[in-house]
């Protein structure tokens, strides 16, 4: 036992000081929220886990007859890495899923987990002879089918979570998940080795990075890009901007000063979901201020923003809020130019807002 607790601890040296170093950062960390810092301590905590029963596995080998233990170890090493994909995949769901959601994600590994248990007996899987050695059973393939299953999954919900962000998002979510996966496979295929755990660390370690660095980007009350993320966007893909909208919000002063700082939170977090979900194709939406938003349109034409800013006013009159709307084309004087003709537009729209609002006022006292 100690000469296998010497090789693991050699063997792992740099994997436990990364899981070690992620644990310091989560703790020091001020802007990822506690639950996310909680699934990747849970991630990092089976990983932990699956890198013990490995190397005590291993250590079975030796053993001139099979021993209990081995099948035991082997369907636990088996079933936790895919619960190590599943608290990857709740980062990007943010708050906790329903119970019929939780159920559907897991039931490929609900469903595994007896497979794996009792394949000693059944021989499905895989299982030992007295002198120990290892069998393949029919299903032989089935621990390596669901975790490609799990990590599609990820690499899917990631794909849906960054498709409203720029290419350099998307790519570099892309490469945090498909690498590990294509290094997993190899080491499979070519050493036929089943020691994932480097491999899996280093992922965990560059998602948390990629997501710590991507939160710094997105504002925590709505949830839209931030006014930093906007003007570098603005700067960094000026060529490609074709329009922008400003967006203002009517009587945020009222809500909190009549209902309360919440019941305003509330407005800002129902205008920027309406924003974020009926931009349209093209749009990222971004909060600016207390109550300003901005809109980057790339490769769009004028018919199709003028159409996304009706509907958006369509979608919030549905609800308590109205906000003014004001776009500019990008022309030859370039974003700057646009966006200082938009935010006019904006006004414009605002003071007309507000006249409608007196005259609908003396309407409704004549009528009185």
């Amino acid at each position: 036992m100690l000469e296998t607790l010497k090789i693991m601890l050699l063997d792992n040296y740099a994997m436990f000081m990364e899981i070690v170093g992620v644990g310091i950062m989560m703790k020091i960390s001020t802007h990822i929220p506690e639950w996310m810092k909680k699934v990747t301590g849970r991630a990092l905590l089976l990983l932990l886990i699956v890198t013990i029963n490995y190397h005590v596995e291993q250590s079975t080998h030796s053993y001139k007859t099979m021993s209990l233990l081995r099948p035991i170890l082997t369907a636990v090493g088996y079933s936790l890495y895919p619960m190590i994909l599943y608290f990857l995949m709740r980062i990007l769901m943010e708050e906790r899923p329903s119970s019929r959601k939780i159920l559907l994600l897991l039931l490929p590994e609900l469903v595994s987990i007896p497979l794996y248990i009792t394949s000693q007996w059944t021989h499905l899987v895989c299982w030992f002879t007295p002198d120990n050695f290892y069998k393949n059973g029919p299903l032989k393939s089935l621990p390596y089918l669901i975790v490609v299953f799990y990590s599609m999954v990820f690499l899917y919900q990631n794909i849906i979570y960054f498709r409203r962000f720029n290419r350099i998002d998307r790519w570099t979510a892309a490469y945090t998940i498909l690498m590990p996966l294509i290094g997993m496979i190899l080491l499979r295929t070519l050493r036929d080795d089943g020691n994932y755990n480097a491999i899996l660390t280093s992922a965990i370690v560059l998602y948390y990075m990629f997501i710590y660095i991507h939160k710094a980007k997105i504002d925590p009350l709505t949830s839209l890009l931030n006014r930093k993320c906007c003007y570098e966007d603005l700067e960094n893909r000026a060529k490609s901007i074709t329009a922008i909208v400003s967006v203002d919000m009517n009587d945020l002063k009222y809500f909190n000063d009549n209902m309360g700082h919440q019941a305003g939170d509330e407005a800002l977090k129902t205008i920027a979901e309406q924003l974020q979900n009926h931009c349209g194709k093209g749009g990222t939406a971004y909060r600016v201020g207390g109550d300003e938003f901005i809109i980057l349109y790339c490769n769009t034409e004028e018919a199709a923003i003028r159409s996304a800013i009706a509907s958006m006013r369509e979608k919030l009159q549905q609800t308590l809020y109205t906000c003014a709307f004001g776009y500019a084309m990008v022309r030859a004087e370039g974003v700057e130019a646009a966006m200082v003709a938009a935010d006019q537009a904006m006004y414009a729209d605002k003071a007309a807002i507000k006249v409608g609002q007196k005259k609908q006022e003396r309407m409704a006292q004549t009528h009185t």
